[in-house]
Order: C-alpha cells, then structure tokens, then sequence
C-alpha cells in the first residue's frame, strides 16, 4: 500500500535490489576515483603543473575541507530534498568534475584554476554522495554494520584498481580523467532508472525516522553528536595521510625491485597495503554477525603497530607483509564505528551520514595537508607516513571513552 502522498510504507516489502546493486557500483567507483591525487598520478599532477608536494596537499585540504562544509549546509537548507535525491547530485557533481579535468592542458593560471574547481566540485559531490552510508543502513536494517560494511568491502576493491589503472593508463590526468568520466556518466544515468516504488519506500522510512527525530532535542544541538562525528576525521585523515606519502616515501627511500622502477614499485606497495584494507573488510563482512561493530574495531587498531617495522624496516620482506597489516586498519574501522553511530542516532542517519560524511573529507584532506607539510623535505617523509598512521590513536582514546549505547 502507499500513503496519499505516494510514499509506501516503511513496513511494506518492496524489491530494492536495482538500488542495491546501483549504489554498490558507484561505491566501487567511487574507491577508485574518490582520491585521484594519490601515488604516482599525484606525482605526476605536481609535474605536470609545477606544484611543490604541500602546495598540493594544502589546496586538496583547503578546497575539500570547504566543500564538505558547503554540503552540510546545503543539506540543512534543502530539507524537502531525501537523500536518494541528494546521492543523484552527488553523482551529477563527480562526472561534472572529471569531464572538467578533460579539458585541463598545460600548467598555466588557467588550468590549476580548473583544477582547484575539479576538486571543490568532486568533493561536494562526495559529500551528497555519503548519503549512500544511510540508505544502506536503511536497506539493510535487520543488520546495518553488515550492509555498511559490504558497501565499504566493495568500495575498497575500486581503492585497488585506482593505482592499477595508473600503472595501465599512466599517470597523466587527461587520460585518467577520460576513464572516469565515462564510468560516472553511465552510474549517473543508471540512478535515474532507480524504480520509482522503491524510491519511494527509501523516502518514507526517511520521512518516519525524521518524525521520530522531532519528538526529542535537535540533535544538531547534542556535543555527543559532533564528537562523534569528529572521529570520522581521524579514521580517514589517517588513512589518507598514509596513502598519499606512503608513495613518495617509498619511490625516495626504497629501490625497486622486480625490474620495476622506483616509482612502479611504490604503486606495488600502495596496492599490498590497499588489498590489507580489502581482507580487512571482507572478513569483518564475514564475521560482522558474530563479532559485532566493537570486536571488529579493536582488531582493526591492533593492526596499526605495524607502521613502525613497515617504515622503518628496509627489506621488502619485512614491510611489504606489514604494509598489508597496515592496511587492515583502515578497512573496516570506519563502517563499524558508522553502523554503532547510527545504532545511537537511529533516527537521524540523514544529518550522521553528512556530519560524518564532512568531517570524513575534513579528515582526509586535512590530513593530506599535514602529512604533505612534514613530508615536503623528502627526508621526512618516514616520519610523514608514521605520523598519519599514528593519528588513528587520537580515535582509539575516543572510541573507548565514548559511551555508544543506544538511546532509550
């Protein structure tokens, strides 16, 4: 049955499947495309337009940390707008951006101009985008940490194939550009054959959740709700501040081997350690039911020792092995510590998906600055890497302090 507006029940058994499908695709998409400024097309982004390593890092913070600003408060201004209209923008926005770097040549004013507007244009379709977090909760709500945390397993193969079609395509940012554009044009036209039924139903469990939310304090008003929304910073700058020197540090500190260059070795040690984060979430896929949202992040942080040996050990059989336990941090920490937060806030996964959503890109590129300001001497980028895999400590202290139990 519908109600007079149209919307199904929340209760109704409707197919959702296509929807399923669709946003797991764009997921894997999004792993590969979301960080295009990483390893060796970073590097070659900096050549290309002749930018010192933390003027990149320092834009990439700057313009995404301003962008996930500008979501949140379009996203508190748009309130008729539901988040399968948001995810629809959000598509539209990526494949504008790409198809904007097509057409990027040379490194004059012009052209980093068009760069800077890529990034800020990508990363608010990032934003809108993150709503994809709450609609699989929704999808999945007899076990949301397991459906969150499938949709981040998948999201992490696309993270794999990033560095692979570097090494494929080369690291120029046309070509790449190309690719991607292509891919988000066909998922942005695949969302709009999204069936009608079953955006409605997504749309009035939304609706009923936000009527919930209404009857208690605006949870835009509750400290415990930005603090944790804050950690979301800490779990993806770390990942972030490893991934975009850990490259550099390797193309300048290790030799290659394999007959690879130095620079083609560093994107093999980028791809151990992203197939860590890959294992990672697969098997807390595996064993979300049994283990549970916690279990899941306390093995997840245990692994993080392995940065010191990873980066201070110069046999690749030694931080090779370590780089891939590396890994297995950053996998399935995030949708874990998401799925417990919207266990707290069960009402209100909308506004946690953005709150977590702009502190996510906060985070990343936040990080990337930083790490990019100490690794700008070559010389100190072993300490940049250890420093973001650090940071996930900041996280763990505020992990095990923060009561997470569900509001009664």
């Amino acid at each position: 049955m519908s109600n007079q507006n149209g919307y199904s029940k929340p209760d109704e058994v409707v197919s959702t499947t296509w929807i399923t499908g669709t946003v797991l695709a764009v997921s894997l998409a999004a792993g590969a495309g979301g960080a295009p400024l990483v390893g060796a097309l970073r590097e070659g982004v900096q050549e290309q337009f002749a930018l010192p390593f933390w003027v990149t890092g320092a834009g990439v913070g700057v313009l995404g940390l301003a962008a996930g600003i500008l979501g949140m408060i379009l996203t508190r201004r748009l309130p008729g707008v539901r988040r399968t209209g948001l995810f629809r923008v959000g598509l539209i926005l990526s494949f504008l951006a790409f198809g904007l770097y097509c057409f990027i040549r040379g490194g004059d004013f012009w052209a980093i101009a068009g760069l800077a507007a890529g990034w800020f244009i990508m990363s608010l379709g990032r934003s809108f985008a993150g709503t994809s977090n709450a609609i699989f909760a929704d999808l999945w709500h007899h076990s949301p940490h397991t459906g969150v945390i499938l949709l981040h397993a998948i999201n992490s193969i696309g993270k794999v194939i990033a560095p692979v079609m570097v090494l494929v395509i080369g690291a120029g940012l046309g070509g790449n550009a190309r690719v991607y554009a292509v891919i988000w044009l066909v998922l942005t036209l695949v969302v709009f054959t999204w069936p009608r039924k079953a955006i409605a139903h997504l749309d009035c469990t939304e609706q009923h959740q936000h009527a919930e939310a209404r009857k208690g304090a605006p949870v835009l008003h509750s400290p415990l709700f930005w603090l944790v929304c804050l950690q979301f910073a800490f779990i993806a700058g770390s990942e972030a501040g490893v991934t975009s020197t850990l490259p550099s540090f390797i193309e300048r500190h290790r030799q290659g081997i394999w007959g690879l260059s130095a620079r083609g070795f560093s994107q093999v040690v980028l791809v151990v350690m992203l197939l860590g984060i890959v294992a990672g979430r697969f098997v807390a896929l595996i064993a979300s039911r049994r283990a549970g949202e916690r279990g899941i992040i306390k093995v997840c942080l245990v692994s993080a020792v392995a940065a010191v040996p990873a980066v201070l050990h110069p046999a690749p059989a030694v931080f090779l092995p370590c780089f891939f336990i590396l890994g297995i941090t950053f996998s399935a920490t995030w949708p874990a510590f998401f799925a417990l937060a919207a266990r707290r806030f069960p009402n209100d996964k909308t506004i946690l998906s953005m709150g977590a959503t702009m502190c996510t890109i906060a985070g990343i590129n936040g990080f990337m600055l930083v790490a990019s300001l100490i690794g700008n001497n070559p010389a100190n980028l072993p300490w940049a890497v250890l420093a973001s895999a650090g940071s996930i400590v900041v996280f763990a202290v505020c992990f095990f302090a923060l009561s997470m139990r569900r509001s009664a």
